[in-house]
């Protein structure tokens, strides 16, 4: 197979779906590699040292180099390996950006709201689960539809991106269905995905990769059991499974005070490309435009480019970054591995450190938001980290310009000083995190920062009305 002249390592557990997706696409492209197995209740020191910020698989060492989190790993594999293979994204950037929107959906609703479905505490919750589970399908079957143009995959006539993101579920769906009854995909509810299911399954690399159906039942039962003894026994288990842009016509749709807003903001200004802010009230009423251009979340920002919608801040930043490739800096780096590390922490700072300091400061309890600020200082250090081992001695994430990293991090800003204000909260200080805080002053020093950031005090006002608001409610 291809790859001879790489080494490439995956470490994983044969379970897990996250796991068959890189399996999938180390399948498709005919790329040969080595395959560990992991016992995630004694977890390797290479698995530790390979993702020392998750933990988890799966991980892909490439020459010696890890690269976490299974999407980001899919993507970094299309990107090293372009001329081998399949290409799992569309070359048009536009239809790139739909596809990392779709994939994020798959995980970020259509999964989550499944295993909500499968392990609820209460009957209740199942049913909810069950509820939101059958609307994100609903919602799939259109993308389907709109990303397929009638042909037999996702990526058309071939497998792409898609296909692989979802295609490592089915497995776990036919899992499901044996054990529960619940068929996710059906000819009345959804034909298309029904039917891609069937056509999936049948394909050489789908049926070398995918575990037996049996084999995950049976895992399946042992798992719940174990689960269901934890619980009894209160002891936790960790689960497993006039500027540039002229002739262009940009339209965003944005509120002021949001940090992801200010995040597409920043990648505009970066990039000196004019548009047009449309400001949207979110909380008195939502205007047709928005609802019609992001009928899936029905939230800011929504970038407008040509009459065509993106949506989600950081695939927002991508897409500008690769439709507006000759105007002002690169935000991604050329490098594959550099890319991909950038996504890894791009997603770590609105999964782990912009969730936990929400945490820190809207929690319900003095014990949550002491919680929340634990995790943020973990995150906080993290990110310490991060910076050193990518800035390289320069000043930025990126180098010495402006980099994906500074403009995603860059956009919580004015949110970190507003917090300080309210709360007393320092998120970066010399001692904890001296790079950070370094950084935070240089980036707020920018021009481009000094006239896309919200202001703190306007910024303090409205956050304190927000708590007045959700108090009263």
């Amino acid at each position: 197979m291809a790859g001879g002249g790489d080494e490439l390592k995956l470490l994983g557990m044969w379970a897990s779906p996250f796991v068959l997706r890189v399996k999938l696409a180390l399948g498709f492209k005919g790329i040969s590699y080595e395959y560990v197995e992991e016992n995630l209740r004694n977890k390797s020191d290479l698995l530790l040292e390979s993702n020392p910020v998750h933990k988890k698989v799966p991980v892909l060492i490439h020459n010696g180099k890890p690269v976490c989190d299974s999407q980001i790993i899919v993507q970094y594999l299309d990107e090293v390996y372009s001329a081998t293979g399949p290409s799992f994204l569309p070359a048009d950037p536009y239809e790139r950006a739909m596809a990392r929107f779709w994939a994020a959906f798959i995980d970020d609703k259509f999964l989550a709201s499944w295993l909500k479905a499968g392990r609820g505490k209460t009957e209740e919750e199942k049913a909810e689960g069950l509820k939101e589970t059958f609307a994100a399908v609903e919602t799939l079957e259109g993308a389907f539809k709109e990303c397929s143009r009638g042909k037999p995959f996702f990526g058309g006539d071939n497998v792409g991106y898609l296909d692989i993101a979802l295609g490592a579920l089915v497995a776990w769906m036919r899992t499901a269905e044996v054990r529960h009854g619940i068929r996710l995909f059906d000819a009345s509810r959804s034909p298309l995905l029904e039917k891609w299911v069937e056509r999936f399954g049948k394909l050489d690399e789908v049926v070398a990769v995918l575990p037996d159906i049996d084999r995950l039942v049976e895992h399946a039962k042992v798992r719940e059991a174990e689960v269901a003894a934890a619980a009894a026994n209160k002891i936790l288990i960790v689960s497993i499974v006039e500027m540039a842009g002229e002739g262009d016509e940009l339209k965003l749709l944005g509120m002021w005070a949001s940090p992801f807003v200010m995040r597409v903001k920043l990648a505009l200004g970066f990039k000196g490309l004019s548009y047009e802010d449309v400001e949207e009230d979110i909380f008195g009423g939502k205007s047709e435009l928005l609802l019609k251009s992001n009928p899936v979340h029905k939230k800011v920002p929504v970038l407008l480019h040509n009459g065509k919608p993106v949506c989600e801040s950081q695939i927002i930043v991508q897409y500008i970054d690769e439709a507006f490739t000759g105007t002002g800096p690169s935000f991604l780096p050329s490098d594959p591995y550099e890319r991909a590390l950038a996504r890894f922490w791009g997603a770590y700072i609105d999964d782990k450190l912009l969730a936990s300091f929400l945490q820190s400061a809207t929690g319900k309890t003095e014990e949550e938001k002491a919680e929340g600020m634990k995790q943020t200082l973990v995150a906080v250090e993290n990110m310490e980290g991060a910076f050193k081992e990518i800035s390289k001695g320069k000043p930025f994430f990126g180098g010495d310009t402006i980099g994906y990293l500074d403009v995603t991090l860059g956009a919580l800003v004015s949110w970190v000083h507003a917090a300080e204000k309210m709360y007393g909260m320092r998120l970066f200080d010399a001692t904890r995190s001296p790079l950070l805080n370094a950084w935070l002053e240089r980036f707020g020093a920018l021009d481009v920062t000094k006239a896309v950031l919200a202001d703190v005090d306007k910024l303090v006002e409205y956050g304190k009305k927000r708590q007045a608001a959700s108090s009263n409610n």
